[in-house]
């Protein structure tokens, strides 16, 4: 029981420690920033942010994520592994099966979360509520309102 009460309150931390950072990027991204960062768009060598996990990051806030991903992942294999291990010690083989199938729907949820909020976030960038950036399939009109184009977005022109 003693491992189910730790794996309840590291659940609940990092429930809380990622709506905090949410909160945190959204913020900087309305401010016109990376969400990791803090650099201006204008800063950037690309220009482009990029979407990860519903935050807007710069060009090397996304390398990065992609290179600390691996180990990442491996962090996350050996608290299981020492979970199973403290559960197998503590409980026997019987409450072992339930953790990887608990760790299963963890992950499940943890995607669809993300997914979640990759949507949200490309909604309200459509919406232009981010600045910086105008919104995916809009032009400024003279007033700087955006408003619809003809053409799909990120579509190259067909020449006959």
């Amino acid at each position: 029981m003693l491992v189910l009460a730790i794996a309840a309150v590291a659940g609940a931390s990092a429930v809380l420690a990622w709506t905090i950072d949410r909160l945190r990027c959204r913020r900087r991204n309305e401010r016109g920033e990376c969400g990791a960062c803090r650099i201006s768009w204008g800063e950037t060598s690309s220009g482009d942010p990029y979407l990860i996990h519903g935050r807007l990051v710069c060009e090397n806030c996304a390398d990065k994520a992609k290179r600390r991903l691996p180990w990442e992942l491996g962090a996350l294999a050996g608290w299981i592994a020492l979970a199973m291990g403290l559960t197998l010690a503590e409980e026997g083989l019987a409450l072992l099966v339930f953790i990887p199938a608990g760790m299963a729907v963890a992950t499940l949820g943890a995607v669809q979360l993300m997914k979640l909020a990759n949507r949200n976030a490309q909604r309200r960038i459509a919406a232009g509520e981010f600045a910086g950036l105008k919104a995916l399939g809009t032009e400024s009109n003279t007033d700087g309102e955006a408003v619809p184009t003809d053409g799909a977005v990120g579509t190259a022109p067909i020449v006959e």
